[in-house]
């Protein structure tokens, strides 16, 4: 199993490049980072140091170092949001592009996870310039449910680790919390409707706590963010066939095609294995589709600017 990291030196593909390693996901980890070359090979220093004993190699490279790599994960790009992820769109679409043709070039059978935000249009972009299999494509959004979770765990006074619930739609504002997706301890729960309000609310609030937190102290959410697409990689390399929200290119499914967006998704060997039918209540099939319509317009962008239309 061949990982290779794109942003290696920055906070969310150190992160990653660190779990990954630490938890024996691959035999071979390429730490590649054009903008910050002394970081990277810092890092990839100090991690193959902290990997002695394990079975995995690591080593800092350039993009044809990629070749024939199992699994390639985009972390490069700007993050320099200030109120909206879809700010940084008009530049990190053209880095997508790029790296795009050269996982075609270098590994076209490798499954790739573009965690680089606005996750949505650029996981659509990653697909549309490489001309390669939808399925080979995942956009990492699972840090929302993630706080789903934990809001859910705090308003419910329970461990988090009792809590299940997806979250579907835009990795974005107007994401679909699944309330009728919530389980604790594998049961299905019906929240309050105050509980409800209050969890809303707080996931309407997040933007505006952590953007001054990563303007204040100049890193994005790291940790978080590694622990998921480390969870993601270990679904691949071990045909897990985990279900796990995830931002996939639709063709019907849903009713949706030509877009990317978060759905429950069955993560194994081939990456998008299976996009199950989720059975939506009515209020969340007209959320669902309110989220498509809000993220639309970034997918003609992205086909504009790319001069590219699949489907």
């Amino acid at each position: 199993m061949k990982i290779s990291i794109i942003g290696a030196a920055g906070t969310i593909g150190s992160c990653a490049a660190f779990n990954i390693a630490i938890h024996n996901i691959s035999d071979e980890l390429v730490m590649i980072d054009d903008y910050s070359p002394d970081k990277l090979e810092g890092y990839v220093t100090d991690l193959s140091t902290a990997v002695t004993g394990l079975d995995v190699q690591v080593r800092g490279g350039s993009y044809e170092d990629m070749r024939d790599s199992n699994i390639v994960l985009m972390a490069a790009g700007s993050s320099q949001v200030k109120v909206n992820r879809m700010e940084v769109l008009p530049q990190n679409l053209p880095i997508i592009r790029d790296v795009g043709l050269k996982i075609k070039h270098y590994c076209p059978k490798a499954i790739v996870i573009t965690a680089t935000n606005p996750v949505d249009p650029l996981n659509y972009a990653m697909y549309l310039s490489s001309g390669l299999d939808r399925k080979q494509f995942i956009g990492y959004s699972i840090n929302d449910m993630v706080r789903f979770r934990m809001f859910l765990a705090e308003a419910l006074k329970i461990s988090s680790s009792q809590v299940e619930a997806m979250v579907i739609g835009e990795h974005g504002p107007s994401q679909v919390l699944l309330f009728s997706s919530v389980r604790v301890n594998g049961k299905l729960l019906t929240v309050s409707p105050e509980v409800e309000q209050k969890i809303r609310q707080q996931v309407a609030d997040l933007p505006k706590l952590l953007e001054p937190q990563r303007v204040k102290s100049g890193r994005t959410q790291g940790w978080a963010t590694s622990m998921g697409l480390t969870a993601i990689c270990r679904a691949i390399s071990k045909d897990t066939r985990e279900k796990m929200p995830c931002s996939v290119v639709l063709d019907g499914e849903y009713g949706f095609n030509n877009l990317s967006i978060s759905v429950p998704v069955v993560i194994g060997k081939e990456g998008n294995h299976e996009i199950p039918k989720w059975d939506l209540e009515p209020a969340e099939q007209k959320a669902l589709a309110y989220s498509v319509d809000t993220i639309r317009p970034t997918m003609e962008y992205v086909e504009e600017v790319l001069k590219i239309k699949r489907g």
